[in-house]
């Protein structure tokens, strides 16, 4: 039996959504806010234990029938020549194991909608265009105040807003602010037939990957070095993408550039991260996923951890005897899980900026790998 039988999640995102399906799962009462009304985004990918998160979780099955079932895996991660296409380096292997399910990409809003019907059909109650006005906690709950004029009483409230948290700024005032990695992502997704020779290319202007996702175009994400943190202009994105297009010569990247015009929609952002040391809680309010530990793209398990904290605030829930027992043990199994991936994943990008042999990338993927393969 679940020790509380409310909760208040705020943010429907990738950790807030499966959250309120992991409480849902334990007989727990679940209301979801969430300020955007559309689900915006590229790709998403999970692997390995994050994909045994999703079985989990009740929905594997239908992201696999939606999504792109042989990812990530090899192929996309495959490094291949800037000139010619031919394969270089087929990249770290991903764990498995007994029992493994594939890993699977798929579209972001296409998962969130699965996330979400699959929680409604559980009974969660989710509110768009709606976030909260006051908090105020006792010993015994936490009432909220939301801004479409509702109050309402909790046992516990998570937050899972992402890395610009209003909710951590408030609970956690002395918390460090999201740190610059040095490097800007700019993500595309394209529209048509797939482009052939999926994988990684790299020249001295950045990196480029890409591969095809059913009903959703090919999806290509870039990593270039920049030297400061700033804003950068739909024009000077589509100017820095145009120029790394243009410094590789194989086929497939010449198809792409084809592409390319100037209604293609880019994605620009600078590669950030955080990482709240200690805990994540404070009371009964708990932070989970990018509002807690925001990392890069460089492992792909953003997600993942998203994912994989969803489901073990489900299971602490439904098998501690009292919410500060669930939470402690929450935080045992997930801070040196999620400091793996962060501290990775950021030491990956500085190796990138330090133009370091590819085999130390390699190297320090499949070591970090090998102890996600772990069970969570």
């Amino acid at each position: 039996m679940a020790c509380i039988s409310t909760a208040l999640i705020v943010g429907g995102s990738i950790a807030g959504m499966n959250a309120a399906i992991a409480l849902a799962q334990q007989g727990v009462t679940v209301d979801v806010v969430e300020l955007s009304h559309e689900a915006l985004g590229a790709s998403l990918a999970f692997s390995g234990r994050a994909a045994m998160a999703l079985v989990e979780l009740g929905i594997y099955d239908e992201v696999y029938a939606t999504g792109r079932p042989d990812l990530p895996g090899n192929t996309a991660v495959s490094i291949r020549s800037a000139a010619t296409g031919e394969i270089l380096n087929p990249g770290p292997a991903r764990p498995t194991w007994p029992g493994a399910v594939p890993g699977v990409g798929v579209f972001r809003p296409t998962f969130l909608a699965v996330a979400q019907a699959h929680a409604e059909r559980l009974g969660v109650r989710i509110r768009k265009g709606v976030t909260y006005e006051t908090i105020e906690e006792d010993a015994d709950g936490v009432t909220v105040t939301f801004t479409d004029g509702e109050t309402g009483r909790y046992d516990l409230l998570v937050g899972a807003e992402g890395i610009r948290s209003k909710l951590r700024e408030k609970v956690f005032p002395d918390a460090p602010a999201p740190k610059f990695a040095g490097q800007l992502s700019i993500r595309w997704m394209v529209p048509g037939e797939p482009v052939p020779d999926e994988g990684w290319y790299a020249s001295p202007a950045g990196r480029l990957g890409f591969y095809y996702l059913p009903g959703a175009g090919t999806y290509v994400p870039s990593v270039i070095n920049i030297p400061e943190p700033r804003w950068y202009s739909q024009d000077e994105v589509r100017a820095i993408f145009t120029g790394l297009l243009d410094t590789m010569q194989a086929p497939a990247i010449r198809e792409l550039r084809a592409r390319l015009t100037d209604s293609s929609e880019l994605i620009g952002r600078q590669f950030e991260w955080i990482l709240l040391e200690d805990r994540w809680y404070k009371g009964r309010i708990l932070l989970i996923g990018d509002a807690a530990h925001a990392t890069s793209a460089h492992m792909g398990m953003g997600g993942g951890m998203a994912l994989e904290d969803a489901v073990v605030l489900g299971q602490e829930i439904g098998g501690a005897a009292t919410l500060p027992e669930a939470l402690a043990q929450f935080m045992e199994r997930r801070y040196e899980r999620v400091k793996l991936v962060v501290e990775t994943s950021v030491r990956l990008g500085q190796l990138e900026q330090e133009r370091a042999p590819h085999s130390e990338n390699v190297a320090l993927l499949t070591k970090a790998f090998s102890k996600l393969g772990t069970p969570y």
